[in-house]
This record gives C-alpha cells, sequence and structure tokens, in this order.
C-alpha cells in the first residue's frame, strides 16, 4: 500500500505566507513559531514538553482530542502563533487555553471583535488565544504570553470524517509537526478507540510501530507511545470492514424536537470481486502554457502517462493540451489498445511549455468529444488553473461548461504547484459532480496519482439519485451526488424533517443498468448522541457559502448565513473566530445533591462512546468523599444508584471539590454579545450575566427551575447532554423538547 499524502497544495499557500509573516526558521505547519520583535530578534523556539492525543472513531467520524503543553525556553515572555493543519471538512469543537493551571474555552463571536478584543488583552498582558481563519483547511492560534521559562496548556478537539479509499479506511494524525521542537518531547501518546458497526476485517498502522488489541469483532485499540521523542511522520491507520453488496448506513441527531434533525448518509459497494466495472469515456485535458515551465509541465506529462498506461481494455479516451491554442491528440474517443496508447504518450511526451492559458476553450473542446452513450464520462483537468487568454473570467467559464455539459460528463480538477486557482477548480469539480485533486512541487507523484486515478478508473455506480419516503430530506451537501467508484464511498450530508420511519431509495447506473438500493430506517424526534453530524453538516454548508462568495462576492445574505453558522456550530469562518478571555467565567459543572444533603463536586461528560471508564464502585467511592457545602433540600429520589443508573447513559466523572467552587469568583459584569458558545451543535450567547440559546424568541415564556432542585435534577437524569448546557452558569435559558427553561440561582 502506497502511502498517500494527505495535504494539498492549497494548504502550503497559506503556510507559506505564514512562514514569511512570523519566522524565517520556521518550516511546516502544525507547530509553535515566536513572534519575533524589535527588542527580541532572535527568540529561541518553544519545546514541546508533551503531546497526547485521545481519538474516538465511531460511525466512520473520528472525535480528535489534542492536548499539549508547550515550554518558553527564553529570558521574557514571548508570543506565539500555533499553526496547525486540520483535515479537509474538519470541524473543530473546542479549543482550550489553561490560565493558571484552569481551563478557558474558546467562544466563537464576530472575527473582528475578536480580533479587537484580543488586541485590548495582550495590551493588558492578559492571556488571551485567538483562534483565526487563516484559509482553506488551516487555523491559527495566537498566544499571548508565553511566560518566560514557563509552560502553556493547550487543548483542541474536531471532528472529521475518516477518509475511504481503495477499499481501506484511512485515518491521519498529523504527529510529524512535533519535529520542528525546539527539544525532544518529554512524552507523547496517541490512543485511538475504534467502535464499528460490523466486523472489523483487519487493521494496521504502516507509520508508526504500535499495539493493536482487538477488544471483540467490532472493537479495537491502537496505542502509540514514546519518550524523548521527535516525531517525524504522520500517523496512519489502515482498516477495513466486513461489507454488504451495497452498504448503506444512516446516522441521525437531533437536538430537540422543535426543530430540524441532521443526518449523515455514507453508501458503498462491497468487496472489490463482486463489483462489475463500468467502461467509460475519458478526456485528459493538460495545461501546457508557460506557467507550467519547469517541474510542473514534468509533473502533468508523469501524471498523464499513468492515467493513460492504466485505462481499462474497454475505455475510450482523448487527450487535449491547451497554451494560447487547443490541439488534441485525436479528433474523436479512441479505443483502449497498445496502438493508440503508444500514440497518446508520445503526443504527451512532446508537449512543452509555451504561451498564455486557455483554460475555457479547452474544456469546451473537451465536452465537444463527447458522443452520446450510456457510459459514464469523465474529464481529468491537469493544469495551474490561472486563466490568461480567451475567456479569463471565472464565473463566465463556469457558466459556459454549464451550458454544454448537458450530459452531465464528471470533470475531475488536478492543481499542478501553488499557483492554482483553488476556487475555481473547487467549483469546477462541485458543479460538475467531480472532485478535485492536487499535488505540489517535490511531492511523491506517483502516491497522488496512483490514489487519484485508480478511484476514477473503476466506476462502479454512476448517475445516483435518492429518495425518502417518509420525513422530508433536505439541504443535502454536496448537492450534485457523485459518482461511486471501485473502494470508494457516498457521503452525504443534510437535514431532515418530521420523523419516523423513513425507506432511503438509492438508485444509479451499475454496468449500464439501473440497480436500487434500499435502507429502511427511522428518523427520531430527538438524538443527541451523535452531535458531529450537525458540526459536519454545517461546516459542508459553510463551504458551499464560501464557494459563492469568493466566486460571485459577497452577498449580505450569504455572508449573515455563514456568520449564523459559524456561531451556532462554533464554525471558524472569516465572519467568526474563536476567542480565550480570561476574563470570561471558567464553565462550572452543575451541582450534584444527595438525599442525604452530600454535595458531590460536579459531574462533567466524558466523550467515551458510550463506555464508563469509572465504573458503578468506582463512581460511588468518589461520591461518598465528598462535602456538604449547605443545607439545601436534596431531592428525595436522587441517591447513588439513581446516578450509578444514570452513568449507563451517559460518563460522568466527579470533577470538582467544593472548596474549589466556593471560593470560585463571580462572573463578571460581561459585554453585551461577547461571545457564544457551541454545545451540542446549539449555540448559546452570553449577555447580562445569562447564558440564552440563541434560537430563544424574544419575550419569550420560560418555565423556571432552580438549580439543586427536584426539577433541576430530574430534567438532567432525563436528559443527561443538558450537564454542559447547565454547566454554563447558574442562569441558562435553553430549550428541551420545544419547551423553554430557565435556571436560575437557588436562593
Amino acid at each position: 500500500m502506497r502511502r498517500s499524502v494527505h495535504t494539498p497544495a492549497r494548504v502550503f499557500v497559506v503556510v507559506t505566507a505564514l512562514w514569511l509573516a512570523c519566522s524565517a526558521a520556521a518550516h511546516a505547519d502544525g507547530f509553535v513559531v515566536v513572534r519575533p520583535r524589535p527588542e527580541f530578534p532572535d527568540p529561541t523556539q518553544l519545546a514541546v514538553r508533551y503531546h497526547n492525543v485521545d481519538i474516538t472513531i465511531r460511525d466512520q467520524v473520528g472525535h480528535v482530542k489534542i492536548d499539549q503543553v508547550f515550554r518558553n525556553l527564553n529570558n521574557r515572555d514571548v508570543e506565539g502563533e500555533y499553526i496547525f493543519p486540520i483535515p479537509d471538512g474538519a470541524a473543530v469543537s473546542d479549543f482550550v487555553l489553561y490560565v493558571d493551571g484552569k481551563p478557558v474555552h474558546a467562544e466563537a463571536m464576530d472575527a473582528q471583535e475578536a480580533l479587537n478584543v484580543y488586541k485590548a488583552l495582550v495590551r493588558e498582558s492578559k492571556d488571551p488565544a485567538l483562534l483565526e481563519y487563516a484559509g482553506r483547511e488551516m487555523f491559527r492560534a495566537r498566544i499571548y504570553p508565553f511566560p518566560a521559562h514557563g509552560d502553556r496548556r493547550v487543548m483542541l478537539d474536531y471532528d472529521h470524517l475518516v477518509e475511504r479509499e481503495g477499499g481501506l479506511y484511512r485515518f491521519v494524525y498529523p504527529l510529524s509537526t512535533e519535529k520542528f521542537s525546539s527539544r525532544p518531547l518529554e512524552s507523547a501518546y496517541v490512543v485511538i478507540e475504534l467502535e464499528a458497526d460490523r466486523p472489523i476485517r483487519n487493521a494496521y498502522c504502516p507509520s508508526h510501530e504500535v499495539d493493536i488489541e482487538y477488544l471483540g469483532s467490532q472493537r479495537l485499540r491502537l496505542t502509540w507511545e514514546e519518550s524523548g521523542t521527535k516525531p517525524d511522520r504522520d500517523l496512519v491507520l489502515y482498516y477495513s470492514l466486513a461489507e454488504k453488496a451495497m452498504d448503506i448506513r444512516l446516522v441521525p441527531y437531533r437536538p430537540d424536537t422543535g426543530e430540524d434533525g441532521y443526518f449523515m448518509l455514507l453508501a458503498s459497494m462491497g468487496a472489490d470481486e463482486e463489483i462489475e466495472v463500468t467502461p467509460k469515456d475519458v478526456v485528459f485535458v493538460i495545461d501546457r502554457s508557460g506557467s507550467m515551465k519547469g517541474v510542473k509541465i514534468e509533473q502533468a506529462r508523469d501524471a498523464l502517462a499513468h492515467c493513460l498506461q492504466n485505462l481499462n481494455p474497454e475505455d475510450r479516451f482523448n487527450v487535449i493540451s491547451f497554451a494560447t491554442s487547443v490541439d488534441a491528440f485525436a479528433e474523436r474517443l479512441q479505443k483502449v489498445s497498445r496502438r493508440t496508447t503508444r500514440d497518446a504518450l508520445r503526443f504527451v511526451e512532446s508537449l512543452k511549455a509555451a504561451g498564455g492559458t486557455n483554460i475555457g476553450e479547452a474544456l469546451e473542446r473537451a465536452l465537444d468529444v463527447r458522443s452520446s452513450s450510456m457510459r459514464p464520462a469523465f474529464i481529468v483537468f491537469l493544469t495551474d488553473g490561472l486563466p490568461t487568454q480567451g475567456e479569463s473570467d471565472p464565473q463566465r467559464i463556469l457558466a459556459q461548461i454549464g451550458e454544454r455539459n448537458s450530459s452531465r460528463v464528471r470533470i475531475f480538477p488536478f492543481g499542478v504547484g501553488y499557483d492554482v486557482n483553488a476556487v475555481l477548480l473547487d467549483q469546477l469539480a462541485f458543479e460538475n459532480a467531480g472532485s478535485p485533486s492536487y499535488v505540489r512541487p517535490g511531492e511523491d507523484l506517483d502516491s497522488r496519482v496512483t490514489v487519484f486515478f485508480d478511484q476514477v478508473a473503476n466506476p462502479v455506480m454512476t448517475n445516483l439519485e435518492i429518495r425518502g419516503d417518509g420525513p422530508r430530506l433536505r439541504d443535502l451537501e454536496p448537492h450534485a451526488l457523485p459518482d461511486i467508484f471501485r473502494g470508494g464511498q457516498l457521503v452525504l450530508f443534510g437535514r431532515y424533517r418530521g420523523s419516523g420511519a423513513l425507506e432511503v431509495t438509492l438508485s444509479g447506473l451499475v454496468a449500464g443498468r439501473r440497480r436500487s438500493f434500499q435502507l429502511s430506517t427511522s428518523l427520531p424526534r430527538r438524538e443527541t448522541r451523535n452531535d458531529f453530524v450537525g458540526r459536519l453538516w454545517a461546516t459542508r454548508r459553510v463551504g458551499s457559502l464560501l464557494r459563492q462568495v469568493r466566486l460571485y462576492g459577497e452577498e449580505p445574505e450569504l455572508a449573515d448565513e455563514i456568520r449564523s453558522l459559524g456561531l451556532q456550530f462554533g464554525i471558524v469562518t472569516p465572519y467568526t473566530s474563536f476567542l480565550v478571555d480570561e476574563d470570561q467565567e471558567t464553565p462550572r459543572d452543575p451541582l450534584v445533591t444527595s438525599a442525604k444533603g452530600d454535595t458531590w463536586g460536579g459531574i462533567r461528560q466524558l466523550h467515551t462512546g458510550g463506555v464508563d471508564p469509572l465504573g458503578a464502585n468506582r463512581f460511588a467511592g468518589d461520591l461518598s468523599r465528598t462535602h456538604v457545602l449547605d443545607s439545601a433540600p436534596a431531592p428525595s429520589t436522587l441517591g447513588a444508584p439513581q446516578l450509578q443508573e444514570a452513568t449507563g447513559r451517559v460518563a460522568f466523572e466527579v470533577s470538582k471539590k467544593v472548596e474549589t467552587l466556593a471560593s470560585a469568583k463571580s462572573e463578571p459584569e460581561s459585554r453585551e454579545g461577547s461571545g457564544v458558545r457551541s454545545i451540542g451543535g446549539r449555540g448559546y450567547v452570553r449577555a447580562g450575566g445569562i447564558w440564552k440559546d440563541t434560537k430563544c424568541p424574544k419575550d419569550v415564556k420560560t418555565t423556571e427551575i432552580k438549580v439543586g432542585s427536584d426539577a433541576y435534577f430530574e430534567l438532567l437524569l432525563d436528559h443527561p447532554d443538558l450537564a454542559q448546557i447547565l454547566a454554563l452558569s447558574d442562569h441558562v435559558i435553553f430549550q428541551v423538547n420545544g419547551r423553554w427553561y430557565e435556571s436560575v440561582p437557588a436562593t
């Protein structure tokens, strides 16, 4: 198995800019670089004390929790830029900076407001961290100060979909960035808990020496741990699952009965030997303009040669090259044979880079050679993506292609080099049911092209359509369904209205015949376990909106929707950022009082995939060692046995001592609209000392519920997911099953 390089070229465009802005000593993304200042022009880079990662993969979504401590080796305070790679389409759910040993969570807020607050806090020598939008697939956290010879602890949580390629699932964690630490790490570990809904066929890690422990047919644990190390490779896990001829899965999420739910649908064909590959028509379009001169044209020729040599015997193909003018290998599609392949390779080898870039005419010519057929048809488009001849307006190019492409030819752009117009190529793929790929100079081209073309070369189900009988499915992402290739799968996110039985029918062409596959399932009125689904849908929705903004300009409606989704789901966008402010109240946990009047220090939901790591006995033992805080009336039905039963639904951990809560400072006066916390796909705004659901109507009538009362605990035990919401403050306005509640401090 060749290793596929994960980070595409467009990420490096961002990183290169940050190199120049931050430090000449930096060589890659995913590290902290100290910002030089006139009075301190040559600071020592930070050392990483430890790098700990806990990952849970469930329903093909990885929840990643990163915990790092950085040490400042300088004799003075410094400001650092924490630059880290996030997988394409991932959704950041939390960013935490530790201040005086206490966690301070980031809040989503308007980007300009966050920047203003950040600057003010820096001037006041406080401890903020701003997580900014820094371009595609890249985030940046400014942290100040890193105290002289002191440590800073940073924690980051994100969710992302595990890639599936070549019939295998591939999970990558970017561990290699730690090789830029100024000293070896004292310790580092990565633990991956995989929970599948089918038997795990096999799993292996080609990048590191790891321990893989099978915990049953559908569960395993991977562990990697080292001390005194400088990791220099990303950790890669491959695994495969037992599959049916067509495997369709649907994962729902609905935070409240009074609003729409969200879903993730995954569909893939079965084992390779059961798949009949459909003959296809392919037109390869290669850019030979002057901007491709040097390494780029060499890479493009090599990539195209690989594609030509790996066509299937029943395929048809053509090759078109373009610069200022457009030239074709043949006037019509050619059958694959030893002669046609040899002649096409000679045509490709003769290409020289010179002239302008006539993208529009080249794509139109490629569409013209397409003859009507039941075969699936693809355009593989290798370019640096900068149109300079003919039609150069990306909007007009896209419009012209859309008008000509009535036969639904899929377009797969292949961007070469750092200067690709990723917006144009992404939109070209998005509007024509394809997907973009990118390769940077110096990258292992053979691996990139192998992964790319092995998927495109073998279509198994095309012209997909989906229908749902039951609750209404809407707001699908992506809008145009892509084809399913051998070893690949359909990944679809959307929203649903209503609840109850649902019959999903997925139909498409398999070997030229229309086939349909069904999934019978049920969409719940309320389902809170899979909150990542709403966040990942919102992330993809924001991506679609940003493509429109970049291509067609910033319309107020688009900006408003992006900002609204960013604030509700805690997504970093050009319009929202995460701000950490030590003046905010550190969210505490809701107090739990026993029938005997004992008060336990608090409970905090753990992300454990439904497994209680504490165990009932240890949980009860922890409860017995707590202290009496006050003599407030206790619920008569909430003893230790009931709480132990509650841990069967969600894991809780005793997390604070009463003395800590009693001595905690009161919440300072809040700035109106100063920030929004995203919890379980719902946004909560802090204003006037009250945390309020962002969807709460004005002048809403609420049911008042006192903290620590019987009703408070009954509601908490009936809905354990409320723990994180009630932990915000003693005073929160929230919704449950369409009903609005307001928690208030006990008098």
